[in-house]
């Protein structure tokens, strides 16, 4: 049963089309819209290319999601001015397919990220207390100069107390972490079909 976003185990067992980087998550989010254009090469790059922060409604959520962060900023070490796909590891880059890694503690004001410099570091065991994310967009044709995009945000914590406090998380972000996937595919969409 998928509800919320919670994967069960059951769910997990008969889940089609797992990615490679993350084959067990207990939290899932997908999106997507319908792309008509003659240039389906350049979708991906789009996405890859992106720059959140020209929208005005995901700059303000992600400005308030960074709030915490910048009040208690004297007392953390790590800070992050701008939150991106600038801030995740690029794990796979095909022509249908994009997949972005992140480790850490994302209930965090700070985020809690570890250094992940590549594939092999984010395939690594995870220490209790810290989860992965795995942001994947993927490209299918579906008819003559017709294209899906598809968002899709895994997550996967190793132990009960990480998956509590990711659930918390995961509840509070769920929302607006969906209204920026659905708006950054909006952008996306209208910046490609306006060139075709």
């Amino acid at each position: 049963m998928l509800a919320l976003g919670f994967v069960t185990q059951k769910a997990l067992a008969d889940w089609q089309n797992t990615p490679l980087y993350m084959p067990h998550f207990q939290f899932y989010e997908r999106h997507s819209t319908t792309i008509r254009t003659t240039h389906p090469e350049k979708i991906l790059p789009a996405i890859a290319d992106y720059d959140i922060q020209q929208d005005f409604l995901i700059k303000t959520l992600m400005s308030v999601r960074q709030l915490p962060q910048k009040l208690l900023r004297h007392k953390s070490e790590k800070t992050i001015n701008q939150f991106g796909l600038h801030s995740f590891t690029l794990l796979e880059s095909s022509t249908t397919e994009l997949c972005y890694g992140l480790r850490g503690q994302f209930w965090r004001p700070d985020f809690g990220l570890e250094d992940v410099p590549d594939a092999s570091a984010y395939c690594a065991v995870l220490r209790p207390g810290n989860a992965k994310l795995l942001l994947r967009y993927q490209v299918q044709q579906l008819a003559n100069n017709k294209y899906v995009l598809c968002t899709e945000t895994f997550i996967y914590c190793p132990d009960r107390a990480t998956r509590l406090k990711m659930t918390g998380y995961w509840l509070a972000i769920r929302l607006g972490s969906g209204l920026i996937r659905q708006r950054t595919l909006k952008a996306v969409k209208h910046e490609l079909e306006k060139v075709s």
